[in-house]
């Protein structure tokens, strides 16, 4: 998707495009288009997904569909107008369902190479005739591809599947997606049933529903603590005044903060004690944290501020 290049804004021609794209601090993402547009910016260190994440919207706000409708509407039909007006459509978070119908349609073998590469790209979501047709040619699709990148689309269009339920708040969705994955990728299956549910019930708000997916989780996914915190903070935003789901995750953080618990662990668990009414334990662990994040030269201000808030409330 992108043509990467790693410039030092300090001297040559890095002085000429930190002042023409206000570069002011290090690092800075720049994410230009082909006419030398700025389409996004991202300041500071990302970890992995965020940085999948920020190059993931400034797709979608280099928004070409418009263009290649177009195009489309004038009668153009050949390979690269279609296949790229499907693209821009998936990369701008629309759907491209219609207009890869009409292309399939029109189309005596789906096994060639353009047509193999056709469906990678179009195959957006797996409740959908189109992802049947793409796993029917899953075979060759592999030779031609590697498992690997068919593995990351299934996940992919899995997951649009996910947010598609969220959008209709349509749970028979949810339950679709994490089926595909259970029968193709099972060894993700786990991880992507827990992050689907937390998705789709952070949005769709339902606390008796989401407590039950809560009491079944894969032991696995329990002493994960990255996903203990995910969960922590989804119940913090959408379910604060839940008791059952906050005497839930309550639990869980203590379970996975069993072994050498982080500050970041703590600071979680110190809210939902604070949401629980248990303020006591809160503000131990809140000093504790301030403490640990101070011999750690760890910046806590967030916290502090936080213990300072509860204090006067």
């Amino acid at each position: 998707n992108f043509i990467n290049v790693k410039m030092d804004m300090e001297k040559g021609e890095g002085l000429m495009l930190a002042g023409k794209y206000g570069v002011d601090s290090y690092p800075t993402l720049l994410y230009i288009d082909g006419e030398g547009k700025l389409v996004s910016k991202a300041i500071g260190y990302m970890d992995g997904p965020k940085f999948i994440d920020a190059g993931k919207s400034a797709l979608r706000k280099n928004d070409k569909t418009e263009l290649y409708a177009k195009e489309y509407a004038a009668g153009k039909r050949d390979f690269s107008i279609v296949y790229n007006y499907v693209r821009a459509l998936n990369n701008s978070g629309k759907s491209s369902t219609k207009i890869a119908n009409e292309y399939i349609n029109s189309q005596k073998d789906m096994t060639t190479n353009e047509n193999l590469s056709f469906l990678l790209e179009a195959a957006a979501e797996v409740d959908s005739r189109i992802f049947d047709l793409f796993l029917k040619n899953k075979d060759k699709l592999v030779a031609q591809y590697g498992a690997d990148v068919i593995q990351a689309k299934i996940i992919s269009a899995a997951t649009k599947t996910v947010k598609k339920a969220i959008e209709f708040q349509t749970i028979d969705l949810v339950t679709t997606a994490i089926g595909k994955i259970k029968s193709l990728v099972p060894a993700q299956a786990d991880k992507f049933q827990f992050q689907s549910n937390l998705m789709y019930y952070s949005s769709v708000i339902n606390a008796e529903a989401f407590l039950q997916t809560i009491k079944n989780l894969p032991g696995q996914i329990e002493k994960d603590p990255k996903q203990m915190l995910d969960l922590a903070n989804t119940i913090e935003k959408s379910y604060s005044s839940e008791v059952k789901l906050l005497t839930a995750i309550e639990k869980l953080l203590n379970q996975s903060m069993s072994n050498a618990p982080t500050i970041e662990q703590k600071f979680a668990l110190a809210r939902i004690y604070v949401l629980n009414n248990k303020t006591d334990k809160a503000y131990k662990l809140l000093d504790e944290s301030i403490s640990d994040g101070k011999n750690q030269n760890i910046d806590v201000t967030l916290i502090e501020q936080f213990k300072l808030k509860l204090g006067k409330s």
